[in-house]
């Protein structure tokens, strides 16, 4: 049979079923295909806004895990400016501010440190972890008895440099506190979990009712100055206001996911000028 036999040539109908048949299933086919895509749009639309940005930022910040850290601090030349240490949060890693260091390097600030918590542990035992990294970054740096430092923290980090603030050689160390999207006062999300750090977060948790003994945050002479940075935006701590602070100096960053405070240059700019003070 050749591409020019008639029966070829022919329109589907009762002499040629198998054509009809094979026309019928493909505009059934792109029919369901119609559907699914319609049904797809359609629950995408109906996924909050922020969350879609969340979860659309996720690959980025995996980017980040893929930095290798270094255990210990060693020595950095001093680029006159107090040095700068991050502190990760839940599930992160210290490649998570990479961006935010560069940033800070392109303006100056170079002396930076990203905190390592190898392994598990309470918070308590990340923070007495934190303590011992800042005594060491001292240490290997020469930093005279009235030299101090300032900490970058991102979620759960926030809240183990606030623990950590409670070691009266660290408190003195501290000069400035940023936080970003830290759940204070706890975050409902941490319902759904049933580990020991997410039992932590919840806002009756027995960590919060101890840092909550903090508040109001006064600030110097008897404690660092705390900044602390918010989003409505944030679907992870919920409420978002509970990443405010009493008594600090709280900002809002209108629009910032609960990872866009890691990967957004607005955010840079606010921890890099709010730690830009003498």
């Amino acid at each position: 049979m050749s591409e020019n036999d008639p029966e070829l040539l022919q329109p589907p109908s009762a002499a040629n079923p198998g054509g009809a048949a094979f026309v019928a299933t493909g505009r059934a086919l792109a029919a369901a295909g119609r559907w699914v895509g319609r049904s797809v749009a359609a629950g995408y639309r109906a996924i909050d806004p922020d969350l879609r940005l969340h979860l659309a930022q996720l690959p980025l910040v995996g980017l980040t895990l893929l930095v290798r850290p270094r255990p210990e601090p060693e020595p950095l030349p001093d680029d006159g400016r107090r040095p700068v240490v991050f502190v990760h949060g839940l599930g992160g890693a210290p490649g998570n501010f990479g961006p935010m260091r560069l940033y800070f390097r392109a303006r100056g600030r170079s002396r930076t440190y990203a905190a390592v918590f190898a392994g598990e542990g309470s918070l308590s035992e990340l923070a007495d972890r934190l303590s011992r990294f800042v005594g060491e970054l001292v240490r290997v740096n020469g930093l005279g008895d009235g030299a101090r430092l300032d900490l970058v923290a991102h979620s759960m980090g926030g809240l183990v440099a606030r623990l950590a603030l409670e070691d009266e050689p660290t408190r003195a160390r501290v000069a400035n506190l940023v936080t970003l999207g830290v759940p204070h006062a706890g975050s409902h999300l941490a319902r759904y979990g049933h580990t020991a750090h997410s039992l932590a977060l919840r806002p009756d948790s027995e960590v919060l009712q101890r840092l909550a003994r903090q508040l109001p945050w006064r600030g110097p002479p008897g404690q660092p100055r705390l900044v602390a940075c918010w989003s409505a935006a944030d679907v992870i701590v919920l409420p978002a206001r509970s990443a405010a602070v009493e008594g600090a100096e709280n900002v809002e960053l209108s629009g910032l996911t609960h990872y866009g405070y890691l990967i957004h240059p607005a955010a840079w700019r606010v921890v890099f000028e709010a730690l830009d003070v003498a």
